[in-house]
């Protein structure tokens, strides 16, 4: 960090909060918030004497609260800058600090937040994790029981700079602990609360043991686990030293921990795997090793800078393997263990990798994007009219739509992902995506359902995912029913209920509804808003009596070609239990209610010309077949 600080090129800016983020990739605009120190920070010189006549004494939370700070005071010894900070709502207002300070004259107790904006080019996040609270564990009497301690309070009080010196004493009685005791996944592999492994908890609780046999070479450690993973360079080998220094390991989770309530000593109850028996034994103190989980403020943060997170809280990347540090919104990119648990090689790894990422950017004075992005027709936008509406602006999981009433919806080209989710959504067709518009889906439509349709089952198929599926199934030489049909949009959100309503007036058999599961969404929310449109298409299409099977809404992984396969068979199956003659029956039917529900995709510029085109390749088509008969 001192390096850093002193870098011509780099503006350390502590103490601040980013607020709000506008803009795209290499145009951002950051507001920021810096909280007043009631310091000036050019006068300060990191002294401490404000702090050495200060009254007031408040817990540290950079120690745990195993020790006081005073109310002015820097958050710890090796802090960058190291600039003092009046905490105002422990301060008392006596100005000691004023008079102790002196000539420097640095205390400015008239100080207001200031908030400012900045051009960034790039973002990197790298807020790293918060710490399980043990205390939600009952059986393990965290905050009941004195001498039960968190691994962080464990690494407060053995280092050298902590509360007692490096000293490792009982919280009970000052005592130095002759057995102790170290639980792993505490809070971690468990459904209850984390069901993830923390990554680095195996090798941390190892460290500890260590460090502490080296220093304290009569003291007997036990490390509870479920399984030891060392799955890094060097790791396996550190753990063999551990086991020759003497240090045991239990393999079992430890279900309850009881006090003696003289001596404050702890009984660990716990099944030994290795020997087949429940156990129970004391110790001096027992240290938790507590998950590693997402930071308290994971959601706004979220918010204001537009990252998807996983089911678990962590910031999600735009792809696991191919795009690991990148976010699905172009410029920011996420670093460390706020995308999930990681260790120290692997976090300074991603720093270094983020850091290069977010240099192409710096360096380049244009981006290339893909071209499949969104259009507004301005004369067909009623925003533009002075109506409310911003339909499209709410189904843009990029905000890369702005909507101000008196002009027509703005599209952000460089925010535009192409996920043609404010496309499907818009209910007056006053937007269309390039390569993929309503007249070029439905001249695809027209022309694979021009034959037999009834026999045709159509599937919807989103790129990233269920078009792969079957690319998978063909290249693998899976066999399926060859009735299949189908074509491909850039994501399920871009599957518009016109479509639907197409394919059965044009006598489809049956229609596959398909994109990829939630969690491998490229666009976002792109999946989610794809599944309640599919949801609301059966419920109508339940109300119409279609037949069951008839629609079909399925997800499916790039990888799962034999599940497409068995998909197509099975509606394959449903087709031909209904009948031809039943389906015919039910498609004519329903036909008038299609054309009522499809009327509207008429209304888009070009559908009708490539409609008619399509009919007319259709007759051409025909007549040929006929002169080749004859």
């Amino acid at each position: 960090m001192v390096d850093a600080a002193r870098h011509p090129k780099i503006d350390v800016r502590t103490y601040t909060q980013v607020e709000r983020v506008e803009g795209f990739v290499g145009n951002f605009k950051v507001q920021l918030r810096e909280k007043a120190r009631y310091v000036i920070a050019d006068r300060c010189n990191g002294c401490g004497d404000c702090a050495k006549v200060c009254p007031i004494e408040v817990p540290n939370r950079f120690e745990l609260d195993l020790a006081p700070r005073k109310a002015a005071y820097v958050a710890m010894s090796q802090s960058v800058p190291l600039l003092y900070t009046i905490d105002q709502e422990a301060c008392i207002h006596c100005y000691k600090c004023v008079e102790a300070c002196g000539a420097l004259d640095a205390i400015d107790f008239s100080q207001e937040d200031k908030i400012v904006w900045e051009d960034i080019g790039a973002i990197v996040v790298a807020t790293g994790f918060n710490h399980f609270d043990p205390s939600v564990i009952p059986e393990y009497g965290y905050n009941q029981y004195p001498n039960v301690i968190t691994a962080m309070e464990m690494e407060r009080l053995n280092n050298s700079a902590g509360p007692t010196v490096g000293n490792l004493i009982r919280p009970s009685d000052g005592e130095n602990p002759k057995r102790l005791a170290i639980i792993n996944c505490v809070g971690s592999r468990d459904k209850r609360f984390n069901p993830w492994c923390s990554n680095f908890c195996c090798m941390y609780a190892i460290k500890n043991a260590v460090l502490l046999k080296q220093m304290y070479p009569e003291i007997e450690l036990s490390i509870y686990y479920i399984d030891i993973r060392t799955p890094s360079k060097g790791y396996e080998e550190f753990y063999e030293r551990a086991r020759e220094m003497g240090i045991k390991f239990i393999q079992g989770r430890p279900s309850l921990i009881t006090e003696d309530k003289k001596s404050h000593n702890l009984f660990v109850h716990s099944e030994d795997i290795t020997l087949g028996l429940v156990t129970e034994y004391e110790y001096d103190m027992v240290m938790l090793n507590q998950a590693a989980v997402p930071q308290p403020d994971v959601d706004s943060v979220s918010s204001v800078l537009n990252i998807q997170q996983s089911p678990g809280g962590w910031f999600m990347e735009y792809h696991p393997k191919l795009r690991p540090l990148d976010t699905p919104t172009d410029g920011i990119f996420i670093a460390g263990a706020c995308q999930g648990p990681k260790d120290i090689p692997a976090s300074v790894a991603s720093g270094s990798a983020t850091a290069s990422r977010a240099g192409r950017i710096l360096h380049s004075d244009e981006w290339e994007i893909e071209p499949i992005i969104a259009q507004v027709w301005e004369d067909r936008c009623v925003s533009a009219d002075g109506k409310k509406c911003g339909i499209c602006a709410k189904a843009c999981p990029y905000n890369a739509i702005t909507v101000e009433v008196g002009t027509a919806a703005q599209v952000t080209t460089a925010k535009c992902h192409g996920c043609g989710g404010c496309v499907a959504e818009c209910p007056h067709n006053a937007i269309t995506q390039l390569h993929y518009t309503d007249a070029q889906i439905l001249a695809q439509i027209r022309a694979l359902l021009a034959d037999k349709p009834e026999e045709k089952i159509f599937a919807f198929r989103c790129h990233w995912c269920s078009y792969g599926g079957a690319d998978m199934a063909g290249t693998s030489h899976f066999e399926y029913s060859a009735n299949e049909r189908g074509v491909r949009v850039m994501c399920s959100a871009r599957m518009d209920t016109d479509f639907i309503y197409e394919a059965y007036r044009l006598g489809a058999g049956a229609v596959l509804y398909s994109g990829c599961h939630p969690q491998d969404c490229h666009y976002i929310t792109g999946q989610l808003v794809g599944a309640s449109r599919a949801e609301r298409l059966q419920k109508i299409f339940d109300k119409m009596g279609m037949s069951p099977g008839r629609f079909r809404i399925e997800w499916i992984s790039a990888a799962e070609g034999q599940k497409y396969a068995n998909v197509i068979d099975e509606m394959q199956q449903t087709i031909d239990e209904i009948g031809k003659e039943k389906l015919l029956a039910e498609i004519e039917s329903m036909k008038p209610e299609m054309e009522k529900r499809a009327r509207r995709m008429y209304e888009v510029p070009d559908v009708t010309d490539a409609s008619d085109y399509s009919d007319k390749m259709k007759i051409a088509m025909t007549l040929e077949v006929v002169d080749i008969g004859k």
